[in-house]
């Protein structure tokens, strides 16, 4: 089966992103399947931008408060 290329923009800087997947995985993603399960080929920094609109540099560049 063909893939189709799915445009995402990150939310934070702002570049473009063309992922390549399989049509019927949109659609499985569409109908509440975790990306992870509809789409296990995709990086893990493809499926964030896809869960977050945020791109997995800009994800790194995150301040998270360490655990005390």
């Amino acid at each position: 089966m063909p893939k189709v290329t799915l445009t995402e923009q990150c939310i934070s800087c702002k570049k473009i992103y063309g992922l390549k997947v399989h049509p019927k995985d949109i659609v499985r993603l569409s109908e509440g399947a975790h990306v992870q399960d509809a789409m296990p080929y995709l990086s893990a920094d493809d499926r964030e931008l896809l869960i977050s609109g945020i791109c997995g540099k800009c994800f790194d560049e995150i301040p998270f408060e360490e655990d005390n």
